[in-house]
């Protein structure tokens, strides 16, 4: 949790027409779950990923009215 947090904070937003705080840059964040039966000291361990993905803004710019520096981050 406490990486979560960390990279929470360098994370970038900015405000657009349809987002207070709108994403200006991918975020992604795995969590790897390993896990086996107690009963069983030799047997198989079970392995999960579990993908959190915040996205980019990628919002229309007809429906932002981006301009300057919104505008050029939606179009690259």
């Amino acid at each position: 949790m406490e990486n979560m947090m960390q990279g929470n904070k360098i994370r970038r937003v900015a405000a657009t027409r349809m987002n207070e705080r709108s994403s200006r840059s991918h975020t992604i964040f795995r969590i790897i779950l390993e896990s086996k039966d107690a009963n069983q000291k030799d047997g198989p361990v079970h392995i999960s990923y579990l993908n959190l993905m915040d996205l980019a803004g990628s919002e229309r710019v007809s429906l932002t009215k981006a301009a300057g520096e919104r505008l050029k981050e939606g179009l690259t």
